[in-house]
């Protein structure tokens, strides 16, 4: 009997390591559906909720930035302890999702246009990789799109219902549109984004590599021009409080102090920092910069080739997302551009292995809690599944899987661009 075309083609020898990450991938989205529902069982803590409440205050006339949506005629109908963490002149756009007499109409309309926008990553993605001369099998189509609209993070994106897959769209579009010399539509984009994610404003450093003049003057009259908006509709006690709430609660600066706890689901090269430096986590931001920008500007220093440039990039934002912001699972998303495309692009063997490598830690959300449930369904010895819940929380006290995974997409950057100009 022969075999399963299907499977045969799915095992041939080319694209095998693309493939079956990307199948991996796809198939903790069982994960994400796990998760999903016990996150939903425990308590409904959607990001979305934050969203429809701050909508409906701003049509209310209401304060909305911070613990403010909690207040006001809100009072006592908030249904979970999210708060608004992005700029006030984003607020508005919240103002539709307000006008439904409940949030569960506005939530189903919001995972449509998630959905829809993973969806259009996923295809950029596939456009990018063949205009840099990569012919992908339909297979590898299927799969793109299956990993960018199925994965785990996805799932979890989709169910909190959070920005944070619009924010990518956004990013990435604006890379592209630097790439092909539209500088001031990539910076109105990454500005925009800026607003709602900090983050994106420190690929203004990439900019400057880059000699992006326009994009930068775009992006400095977009968020200037944005923020002056924001005061003139909501004055400036709304923007003070809206930076002191970053600074001082959104940033959880005091949940470093003594040492990160191991359960405490961030991704981070402050977690390692904070268990030998008595700093706050805001004073590891600095450190954790000062240990990581040598490596990015060397990076920078040594891509020549398109695919190259492509890599500082993702370095930047690799860099960005361990030191600036406080990662969580959510953040992952803003590696499925341009790492997917980087790994159908990339020949040498050990960067393919570093990007294989990294995206299967990555999607791997396992904390010392998870290692319980699993150890605990296990018929082992209890002296056993001591010995090896112990140990995974020691090692995961100091590096998650996660942060692991982020680390080797990091060393596959460096490598590219350390091999010779044609290779």
């Amino acid at each position: 009997m022969l075999p399963d075309r299907s499977l045969v083609t799915l095992f041939a020898a080319e694209r095998l390591p693309e493939r079956l990450v990307l199948l991996f991938g796809i198939l903790t989205g069982v994960l994400g559906i796990a998760l999903a529902v016990t996150e939903f069982q425990e308590s409904p803590q959607l990001d979305y909720h934050a969203y429809y409440f701050t909508g409906r205050a701003v049509l209310d006339g209401e304060p909305f930035v911070g613990t403010a949506i909690h207040e006001g005629s809100l009072a006592g109908s908030f249904l979970t302890d999210k708060e608004y963490v992005y700029t006030p002149v984003t607020g508005p756009l919240f103002a539709p999702y307000g006008l439904f007499p409940k949030w569960q109409y506005g939530y189903v309309v919001n995972v449509a246009v998630l959905a829809a926008t993973f969806y259009a990553v996923g295809h950029i993605t596939i456009q990018y990789i063949e205009r840099h001369g990569r012919r992908l099998a339909r297979l590898d189509r299927w799969l793109i799109l299956g990993f960018t609209l199925l994965s785990g993070h996805t799932v979890l994106g989709l169910y909190r219902g959070n920005v944070d897959p619009i924010m990518l769209l956004l990013i990435s579009l604006g890379f592209l549109a630097i790439q092909r010399d539209a500088e001031i539509t990539g910076g109105a984009l990454w500005a925009f984004a800026a607003l709602f994610k900090l983050f994106p404003a420190f690929l203004g450093i990439w900019l400057l590599y880059r000699r992006a003049t326009r994009a930068i003057a775009a992006a400095t009259v977009t968020g200037i021009g944005s923020i002056l908006l924001g005061v003139a509709l909501f004055g400036v006690d709304a923007h003070r409080d809206f930076v002191d709430f970053i600074l001082n609660e959104r940033s959880r600066q005091g949940a470093f102090e003594g040492g990160l706890d191991p359960e405490f689901l961030t991704i981070t090269l402050r977690r390692p920092l904070s268990q030998v430096l008595a700093l706050s986590g805001n004073q590891l931001i600095l450190v954790s910069t000062a240990l990581v920008a040598p490596f990015v500007a060397y990076i920078y220093y040594e891509a020549e080739s398109d695919l190259d440039r492509t890599a500082a990039f993702f370095a930047t934002v690799l860099a960005l997302l361990v030191t600036i912001v406080p990662v969580t699972l959510n953040y992952v998303i803003y590696l499925f551009f341009p790492a997917i495309a980087l790994l159908y692009l990339v020949d040498d063997p050990r960067v393919k292995l570093l990007f294989v490598a990294g995206l299967v830690l990555v999607n791997l959300p396992i904390f010392p809690e998870q290692v319980e449930l699993i150890v605990g369904g296990l018929p082992l010895p209890a002296v056993v599944g001591d010995a090896i819940t112990g140990s995974a929380r020691t090692v995961m006290t100091y590096a998650s899987l996660p942060l692991w995974g982020f680390t080797a997409l990091f060393a596959g950057c460096l490598r590219q661009v350390r091999l010779p100009a044609d290779g």
